[in-house]
């Protein structure tokens, strides 16, 4: 898996001959690469390892996950004409780009966009490489350090060899790695336990079991509505990911990178498709790993996010092969893609925004610099956080939400979104995901990122009303009511 993602980024690189190729790859491939791409990026380890580890530590709500699938093809279908027209009417290379020509170059909005989302992406990139690592100890009992130096170090460099271009390929490859090894874990899932008829009745049969110095609360109220959790927070975990699909840089980028824009619903279609099978595997492997327990033939695990390699583990030596493969293959697609985007905001955009000119000659070399810079950084921050893969994808995810929600959700399907009304929203964005960071709570018991999307959302509704309406383009008018 490494070689060979290390492979296709350093052919890639051929393709990389210009600006918009390396830092958006704007127009160049078919509906499967981007499909497949989109559903890697997104999928990530978070899918793979994070949402077993959630159903198996707090039971049924984040089955629901799996609905998300859908979100993505209605991402394509609602916004991804806008997005790729954009690509029509001036050069696209990065979402500050979009921000600059829906909103006239204001350079607020462009900034703190950028810190928003390089502050999701780092998050999201801990994410993958706190999977990784966990996957190689697991395996080989290597340590964090030295996991992902080796995985993370080969990635950082093919990617910033190819840039753009080099990540759509190379995470091609690895969406179609992770969706083979889905169908031979799904089938494996329905060999070992007959089914979730039989699962239901062996969790729900068994109130408590203890092995090894750990015990396992099981019972019948486990797989309820909202599991162990508290209403509110099994319902955010159940609708951040379905709702915020639309506003992840994952799906953004790869909507100007389509080279024909007819293609749109096929692109929708193969992303929804493959997304659905990874999203169907990860519900399987952790009701796998709760069959596996409350029958007794494991022992209760110390780790939610141990629940997909312990069914890997038990289901034979080819199930197990393909499940690591396509753990690799979902920490290391999502870490290319937020490094690449990252890196651009920081190298591109952000300098843009604060008036420092770049030659365009040297930022390219820029950008690879802030690669290198960037997979250090979550390097340090996976290894030194105890958080599950869960909670650090999703702080990514609920961040990226919030800064993406405003300036290109609203900003592409309401004329009415203006610079005040989308500035006012991001700077509330960008205050609260710090805040975030703090031990400080806002009430009702939510995660912080579902209160700071909400938030953010509504000043921005609420600040364009108040303020006068923005005179758009002839271009920018058609784009908003395709």
């Amino acid at each position: 898996m490494i070689a060979a993602s290390f492979l296709i980024g350093i052919l890639a690189q051929r393709r990389a001959k210009t600006q918009q190729a390396y830092f958006g790859g704007t127009s160049m491939f078919g509906p499967v690469a981007i499909g497949l791409s989109s559903m890697a990026g997104i999928a990530s380890a978070f899918a793979v390892v994070g949402v077993p580890g959630i159903i198996y530590t707090t039971g049924h709500p984040m089955t629901f996950w799996m609905l998300s699938g859908a979100a993505f093809a209605m991402a394509y279908l609602i916004l991804g004409k806008r997005v790729r027209a954009m690509a029509e009417i001036a050069p696209i290379s990065s979402l500050g780009d979009i921000s600059d020509i829906r909103f006239n170059n204001n350079r607020l909005i462009k900034a703190l966009m950028s810190l928003v989302i390089v502050l999701g992406c780092v998050g999201y990139l801990a994410a993958q490489i706190t999977a990784g690592s966990a996957m190689f100890a697991h395996l080989l009992g290597w340590s964090d350090l030295a996991t992902g130096l080796l995985i993370f170090g080969i990635l950082t460099v093919y990617t910033a060899i190819s840039g753009e271009v080099g990540g759509i390929m190379t995470q091609a490859f690895q969406g179609f790695i992770m969706v083979l090894a889905s169908i031979v874990m799904i089938i494996a899932f329905f060999m070992i336990t007959g089914g979730f008829g039989n699962v239901l009745e062996a969790v729900s049969s068994v109130p408590e079991i203890s092995a090894n110095g750990v015990t396992k609360t099981l019972g019948p109220d486990f797989l309820n509505a909202w599991g162990a959790l508290p209403g509110g927070t099994s319902l955010a975990w159940m609708l951040i990911p379905i709702l915020g699909a639309l506003g992840q840089p994952q799906i953004l980028t790869r909507m100007y990178a389509l080279k024909d824009p007819r293609e749109l619903p096929k692109t929708a279609m193969v992303t929804a498709i493959t997304h659905t099978i990874v999203g169907f595997v990860a519900v399987a492997a952790a009701y796998g790993a709760l069959y596996l327990v409350a029958t007794g033939q494991i022992a209760p695990l110390a780790s939610g996010d141990a629940a997909f390699y312990a069914f890997s583990d038990y289901a034979g030596v080819l199930v197990q092969l393909l499940g690591y493969a396509a753990v690799l293959a979902a920490a290391m697609s999502s870490a290319s893609m937020f490094l690449t985007s990252s890196s651009t905001l920081l190298s591109r955009d952000l300098p843009a925004a604060l008036g420092i000119e770049i030659p365009q000659n040297k930022q390219i070399n820029v950008s690879r610099i802030f690669m290198i810079i960037l997979g250090i950084a979550s390097i340090v921050i996976s290894i030194r956080s105890s958080e599950m893969v869960a909670i650090l994808g999703t702080f990514g995810w609920g961040t990226l939400v919030s800064a993406t929600f405003p300036v290109f959700v609203i900003g592409l399907l309401w004329e009415r979104a203006n610079e005040k009304g989308v500035l006012a929203g991001i700077a509330v964005s960008f205050v609260l995901n710090l805040l975030a960071l703090t031990p400080i709570q806002l009430p009702g018991g939510l995660p912080a990122y579902f209160n700071t999307i909400a938030i953010s959302i509504a000043v921005t509704i609420f600040v364009s009303l108040l303020t006068p309406k923005q005179e758009l383009s002839p271009k920018m008018k058609k784009v908003i009511e395709l």
